[in-house]
């Protein structure tokens, strides 16, 4: 996810300067900002994870098609 809230409930953009971790604006888990090289030009993308094996059952998650 491109946002997150902080404890506030103040909306984050994920990028260089955001936090490490944030809370989830749709089930108030924790994630964490991870990063990514784009496939066009190798630009780095930022982005908001739900931590490994928390929230399984966010709506916000992506789930693989089966």
């Amino acid at each position: 996810m491109k946002t997150a809230k902080t404890t506030e409930g103040k909306e984050i953009v994920a990028a260089p300067d955001a936090p490490e971790e944030a809370l989830c604006p749709y089930c108030g888990g924790i994630v964490v900002l991870r990063r990514r090289r784009t496939m066009n030009k190798g630009e780095v993308a930022y982005y908001y994870r739900h931590r490994s094996n928390h929230n399984t059952q966010c709506s916000a998650r992506r789930r693989p098609i089966g």
